[in-house]
C-alpha cells in the first residue's frame, strides 16, 4: 500500500534496477530479498507472482493471457476509470480494439495488469506518454486510489511536479541509489 517513485537522469538505471527489482534481471552483486530471504532460482517464480508490470518498451496483445476468468464487470469499471470505455470494450477475454495511441495503449495495459489483482505494480515511465488531462487524473486520483485498495506501486517517473504523490522518492545516479525521501527532506 506504498506508492514509491524511482527517479534520475538518462542512464541513471532506472530501467535495469526494475528489471532486477521484477527478477529479470539477476544481481551480479549483492542480493535480492523479500521480508529477509534471498529471492532464489527456487523461490523466483513466486516473487514475480506478486508483481504486474508495465514496461516502458510494453507491449500489449487484444487477449488477456495468464488470467483464467476475467470479472467483466471489473474490466468494464476500469475503462470508465481509464477513460477508455469509448474507445474500445472488453468482450471474451480481449479488447475489441488495440491500434490505439500509445497513451491509450498504456492505459489497456494497465487495465490488464490491474485485472491481474496482484498485490505490486510496476510502471515504468508509465505516464511518459499521457495527455495532460490524464498525467494529472493518474497521479491525483489512480495512485491514490490503487494505495486505498493496499496496491503497493514502485513507479519510474521524471514527473518532478506530482512528487508529491509518492510516499518515498528513490534516487539513482549513475547506477548508484544517491538519495531518497520519504515524507520529509531527502537522504543519502
Amino acid at each position: 500500500g506504498e506508492v514509491i517513485f524511482v527517479t534520475g537522469g538518462n542512464g541513471s538505471g532506472k530501467s535495469t534496477f526494475i528489471r532486477l527489482l521484477t527478477g529479470l534481471y539477476h544481481p551480479e552483486r549483492g542480493r535480492l530479498a523479500i521480508d529477509g530471504a534471498d529471492v532464489s532460482a527456487v523461490r523466483l517464480a513466486g516473487y514475480r507472482a506478486l508483481m504486474a508490470p508495465v514496461f516502458s518498451d510494453f507491449f500489449l496483445f487484444s487477449r488477456l493471457y495468464g488470467i483464467e476468468e476475467v470479472d467483466r464487470v471489473s474490466a468494464e469499471e476500469l475503462l470508465g476509470w481509464m477513460e477508455m470505455e469509448r474507445t474500445t470494450l472488453f468482450e471474451g477475454n480481449r479488447f475489441t480494439r488495440i491500434d490505439l495511441s500509445t497513451g491509450q495503449r498504456k492505459r489497456l495495459a494497465l487495465i490488464a495488469a490491474l485485472l491481474e489483482a496482484k498485490p505490486i505494480l510496476v510502471l515504468d515511465e508509465w505516464a511518459a506518454d499521457q495527455d495532460s488531462h490524464f498525467r494529472k487524473k493518474f497521479y491525483h486520483e489512480i495512485l491514490p486510489e490503487l494505495k486505498r485498495r493496499g496496491v503497493t506501486v514502485v513507479a519510474v517517473t521524471h514527473d518532478d511536479r506530482y512528487f508529491d504523490a509518492a510516499d518515498r522518492l528513490l534516487h539513482l545516479d549513475e547506477g548508484r541509489l544517491t538519495g531518497w525521501q520519504t515524507g520529509g527532506g531527502v537522504t543519502g
